[in-house]
């Protein structure tokens, strides 16, 4: 083996050595200060996550979908709303006050009814106490009877069965009524009408032998078929 061979080795040795004796330090890179690193193709960006204020719609006006969901139909027969009388209990009908608007009287629909004919409807009017089964008639109730037309519809659907206070009717309605009262056993008689369908119709007062504290004013109204000839109907109502 050559001289400078061994020279060689021996440094080789010697810087070996040292390197093993000398310290390391470990450098720790802490992430979440780095804002942005760069390389050659694209830089990446950490952000912090950021919370969006809630917005909330109070206007419905401005919410498409909730008018749509606001609009309350109206019955193509039912005209309008808002008409108050002078008065008027709010909570008459239901409607804080407001009353149903009556359509326009159907002058044409009236002109071809008959106001006479040759036909009876005869019949009986009692009230029956639900809690002892006891009959209640009264004598001069006055009944009327009222031809079926779209005007007398619209009363009978919104008034009678629907509870609401309606503004008066037209006058001319009067020319096409049927009038009579009942004897002391609740009967009644309509003579000499024309054939077709009516609604007939008695307002009582009945108090403590209907089951009420205080009396109370009852509405019966019935829809009749009168025919050729003479016709029977019961106008009853179950109570309280």
């Amino acid at each position: 083996m050559s001289k400078s061979y061994k020279e060689y080795l021996l440094v080789a040795l010697l810087m070996f050595g040292l390197s093993g004796c000398v310290e390391r330090k470990v450098i720790t890179i802490n992430t979440s200060s780095i804002k942005e690193t760069q390389t050659p193709h694209r830089s990446v960006i950490y952000h912090q996550p950021r919370e969006e204020p809630i917005k909330e719609e109070i206007l419905i006006r401005n919410n498409p979908n909730l008018v749509r969901r606001a609009i309350v139909p109206v019955p193509q027969n039912h005209p309008t709303l808002g008409v108050k009388r002078r008065g008027e209990s709010s909570s008459i009908g239901g409607l804080n006050g407001e009353i149903m608007e009556r359509m326009p009287f159907p002058v044409e629909e009236y002109r071809i009814l008959r106001r006479s004919g040759n036909s009876t409807l005869i019949g009986m009017v009692y009230l029956e106490n639900s809690i002892n089964d006891e009959r209640i008639v009264k004598r001069n109730l006055k009944l009327y009877l009222n031809p079926v037309t779209s005007y007398s519809r619209q009363w009978y659907e919104q008034s009678y069965l629907g509870g609401y206070k309606m503004t008066p009717p037209d006058k001319r309605l009067f020319n096409y009524l049927k009038f009579t009262t009942t004897n002391s056993n609740g009967e009644f008689s309509f003579f000499g009408i024309p054939a077709g369908q009516y609604y007939i119709g008695v307002k009582l007062k009945c108090g403590s032998e209907c089951g009420y504290d205080t009396p109370k004013i009852i509405r019966v109204v019935k829809e009749v078929s009168v025919g050729y000839g003479t016709t029977r109907v019961e106008l009853s109502r179950v109570v309280p």
